[in-house]
């Protein structure tokens, strides 16, 4: 099965950028806003395991109302449990919590703002129906992947939050805003024949229901809690701006539909790795987005005092990968399906594992090296399997992750460096780059039509650490909690 690529729409020009990043240019290109507003959040993780829950809000800082798509993923394969339309009005700001249940996981609001469907009272469960059933080879979005069916696979995951496009019909408009702090009449955007889309023939007020083009200035924050054990992680999701080509009216799509995705974005992009400002064009939206995330190390720290009895988890999240990896089942006496880049292994039982080098430091200088060989065990060892894993440092296991993976480091304390660097890994069907090459074997590496080949892997993601104070005071015990985002180096070389 091929993956699907959709045509370019317009080769975007750069109409200005900044000379120390592209936070708030007139760029058309794609690109993170490093400033943290965009049309597209991306939320690296959500947990409901160790006791922990998720709370989430998005904020629309513009004075336009706008319609958004609210999806949530599990973190094995990336599969969706839970998506539905949320329409913001001016100023507006929706929070809502992901809480553990019986079997899995569930989102509850006290919000009142809009949502199509209507969050039920007592909240809406996460389901695996994009999981379960036959198996199904190639990349496809449903149906069976050699992993569990179980409803705990939505246990943990990340999200993601799109603008679609902006309401300028008055009448919708003011269905969606707050009076006395309700909404006047969410029934208007929840109905069955409401069409906000490009093709829309829907009237309302005697006006076109169409949305206009997405214009950004979403913002929004998650915080992993857990109140028993007296900790918070709180992050700021990834904001990317400039997603929707501007050639397009808008990308709504209704509730229950899986789109829009990843695959909207332009196919422009324009990332600053250092030095200056690299524009890349692409064949479809997710390899725009995959060049935005390219990274070839991650650095950050950990800590595991003794005295403190400390414990650090790393949160790495690959939000693109589902459009580059194919499912196959081994057992199979043949093999149809293909690869893309920057990906090198495909995904059943114990999932798609991605090798990776580990150098670590303690805080005096002090090195080990840890090379794993490709391909990678099936499971364990430092590769990173699932589409959210959890690196967690000595079994400390922070975060309670099923998806993770432990780095035993014989310093205490100290800082690490994640590289991405495998090449000639031996793959089935070999491997397609993004610029139509085809590669006998498969590299962390993806080339662009105009020749900008970028290496690495798509990544977001954080650091979290716990610690316990023992004697806070007479008779008193406290725990403390933290995070740090990720520190990345950018490797990009132009082929031509």
């Amino acid at each position: 099965m091929q993956k699907f690529k959709r045509k370019s729409l317009y080769l975007a020009l750069v109409a200005a950028v900044s000379s120390v990043g592209i936070a708030n240019t007139a760029s058309s290109a794609v690109h993170v806003n490093s400033n943290g507003l965009g049309q597209v959040l991306i939320y690296p993780y959500y947990t409901t395991r160790g006791g922990m829950d998720t709370y989430l809000s998005v904020v629309n800082t513009t004075s336009s109302a706008k319609a958004v798509k609210v999806r949530f993923t599990e973190g094995k394969n990336s599969r969706e449990v839970l998506d539905f339309n949320l329409y913001l009005s001016k100023n507006d700001m929706w929070t809502g919590a992901v809480v553990n249940t019986a079997n899995g996981a569930k989102l509850v609001t006290a919000d009142k703002s809009c949502t199509a469907p209507a969050i039920p009272v007592g909240g809406k469960e996460f389901v695996n129906f994009a999981y379960s059933g036959a198996n199904l080879e190639g990349i496809v979005g449903s149906g069976g992947d050699g992993e569990t069916t179980s409803l705990d696979r939505t246990r943990e995951g990340y999200f993601e939050i799109i603008e679609m496009g902006t309401i300028t019909n008055t009448a919708i408009e003011a269905a969606v805003t707050h009076v006395g702090g309700v909404p006047a009449n969410c029934a208007v955007v929840q109905a069955a024949t409401m069409d906000m889309g490009v093709a829309s023939t829907v009237n309302v007020g005697g006006q076109s229901a169409r949305a206009n083009p997405s214009t950004g200035g979403l913002a929004g924050t998650a915080s992993l809690v857990n109140v028993a054990g007296g900790t918070d992680f709180g992050y700021d999701p990834v904001a990317l701006d400039a997603f929707a080509p501007g050639s397009v009216q808008n990308i709504w799509n209704a509730p229950g539909s899986i789109l829009p995705d990843m695959r909207f974005a332009d196919t422009t992009s324009i990332v600053f790795d250092g030095v200056g400002t690299v524009t890349s064009s692409w064949g479809a939206g997710e390899d725009s987005v995959s060049s935005l995330l390219m990274h070839n190390n991650i650095i950050n720290e950990y800590v595991l005092d003794t005295g403190t009895l400390s414990g650090t988890d790393w949160v790495i999240t690959m939000p693109t990968k589902r459009h580059y990896v194919p499912v196959h089942n081994p057992s199979l006496a043949s093999d149809g399906t293909q690869l893309f880049s920057p990906f090198t292994h495909k995904f059943w039982l114990n999932g798609a594992c991605e090798p990776v080098t580990l150098s670590y430091w303690n805080r005096e200088e002090g090195n080990v090296i840890i090379q794993d060989f490709s391909p990678p065990q099936a499971i364990g060892g430092t590769s990173l399997c699932w589409e959210t894993t959890v690196m967690t440092f000595k079994d400390s296991n922070v975060l309670a992750s099923a998806n993770g993976v432990n780095v035993p480091v014989s310093f205490e304390n100290g800082w690490l460096r994640m590289a991405f660097s495998a090449t000639n890994v031996p793959a089935v069907n070999g491997q397609n780059d993004a610029n139509g090459d085809h590669h006998v074997d498969a590299s962390h590496s993806m080339t662009s039509q105009d020749g900008d080949t970028y290496f690495g892997l798509p990544t977001v993601g954080f650091m979290v650490q716990d610690f316990i104070n023992q004697n806070a005071a007479p008779g008193v015990m406290a725990t403390y909690g933290g995070n740090f985002n990720h520190k990345y180096t950018v490797s990009i070389h132009n082929t031509n």
